[in-house]
């Protein structure tokens, strides 16, 4: 029922806003035509994908190591009578390689749920299926979904791509006008990156969560742009999110992101140990970007809040149990550098060293204090894309990284102590591969 209400009060709000504009359009456009399978298309993805972690955090030394391929096919019907379509997209991964501890790689099925190689696998699902609705133009119009559908910065919830995208079941909506854009969503169901299987929302504690509510109002021009989004997972999480940026000149741009949790009745009845913070958590994020030629140079500096008694807190990406949350800060490196009271900063160097070669360095700090530790964490990343190298090619992508880290031995976040008292180092090498080639069935 409330989802049926949810259709009714946007297509209200189209109705109603964008009468005259979706008239003068009907009026200058010509007779509608049967386009479902005329303008349908069918594009073939094949990804093969290696990731890598060499880390002793929590445990002696420790190699996370998985390996797999991946083929996606994704479909996208035209619109009948230009209004109604059906979008699905199917993906296939095998195992390539495991070791112990894999499934922290999100590429592969652990069919035990004990990170044990044997029990990885690969999977094969339909990630999205959908009815959608179009109304209006890109400019004035209306987009709906209904369905299993891949999110990606959609209000507070995004998707993560391995050898395959995380999904959602529910319903959105989209309402354009000009600059502005409202978008809107409820969603109960999930389907991880790297599993078949549809799962319920969920707590932490394992407790059921009906459904997520979330919408956002986004505005852009052509030198700023601004988000606000909204979302609750029921009874569970409240969540806000600010995301803004400013183009000064050619050359420079500024850009800062908010990002706020509140823990709500379930949430607060939970477990302290299922908790990553008390009450509520923020991370504040400033950015700014100088280019010049084939340069980029990025600079961002962060701060969390994110209190927790007698451990470290730390902001949480996750809206419940397997979801991902929209995160764009260039602090998006698993819990670290989101931790109560800690100063992160960032740098980001750029080069473009051909039309085919973009190479980088990222390097990441961060520092808190905890029981007269000082504890610093930080690593060092070479990253590398290739593309567009050759004509027979123009399709294909390889992206590498590589990164050497430091950070501290600890329990759920909170440093380990030795007998001084003082917090242990724990240095970590990871490495990732991704070749990706693309093309389009029909042409």
């Amino acid at each position: 029922m409330k989802e049926a209400l949810f259709i009714l009060l946007f297509s209200s709000l189209y109705l109603n806003a964008f009468h005259s504009k979706a008239a003068i359009s009907d009026a200058q456009a010509p007779p509608a035509k049967n386009r479902f399978w005329q303008d349908a298309q069918v594009d073939i993805k094949l990804r093969n994908y290696w990731k890598y972690l060499k880390e002793d955090e929590a445990q002696p030394v420790t190699v996370h190591n998985a390996w797999g391929q991946a083929v996606t096919l994704d479909f996208q019907s035209g619109y009948l009578w230009d209004r109604v379509g059906f979008d699905a997209t199917y993906t296939g991964a095998i195992k390539l390689g495991a070791s112990d501890y894999f499934s922290t790689r999100g590429l592969l099925y652990d069919s035990g749920g004990n990170m044990e190689k044997r029990d990885a696998h690969g999977f094969s699902k339909f990630g999205q299926r959908y009815l959608k609705l179009k109304l209006g133009n890109d400019a004035y119009g209306f987009n709906a979904k209904a369905g299993w559908q891949e999110l990606k910065n959609f209000g507070v919830l995004t998707s993560t791509h391995r050898l395959s995208r995380n999904s959602y079941a529910g319903y959105s909506g989209i309402l354009n006008g000009g600059n502005m854009q409202l978008a809107l969503g409820v969603f109960n169901k999930t389907i991880r990156h790297d599993s078949a299987k549809t799962l319920s929302l969920q707590t932490q504690s394992g407790q059921k969560v009906d459904a997520i509510y979330t919408g956002a109002l986004n505005y852009k021009d052509q030198q700023s742009a601004f988000t606000y989004a909204f979302g609750e997972a029921r009874h569970y999480q409240r969540r806000h999110l600010i995301e803004a940026a400013y183009t000064l000149s050619p050359r420079w741009r500024l850009a800062s992101q908010i990002y706020g949790s509140q823990g709500l009745e379930n949430y607060k009845s939970m477990p302290a140990s299922k908790k990553t913070f008390d009450t509520q958590a923020w991370h504040y994020v400033g950015e700014v970007r100088r280019t010049q030629g084939d340069w980029a140079q990025t600079f961002a500096a962060a701060w969390t809040s994110a209190p927790k008694t007698n451990v470290v807190g730390y902001y949480a990406r996750p809206l419940t149990k397997n979801t991902r949350g929209r995160f764009n800060s260039l602090t998006s490196v698993g819990k670290d550098y989101t931790r109560d009271k800690e100063l992160a900063l960032v740098s980001l160097s750029q080069y473009q060293i051909s039309p085919w070669i973009n190479s980088g360095i990222q390097f990441n700090y961060g520092q808190f204090h905890y029981r007269n530790n000082r504890v610093r964490t930080g690593e060092v990343s070479l990253i590398n894309r290739f593309s567009n190298w050759h004509p027979d090619f123009k399709n294909m992508t390889v992206s590498t990284l590589l990164g050497y880290g430091w950070s501290y031995k600890n329990s759920k976040s909170t440093p380990q102590l030795n007998a001084r008292g003082k917090y242990m180092r724990s240095d970590s090498l990871s490495a990732e591969v991704s070749i990706e080639y693309k093309f389009d069935l029909f042409n």
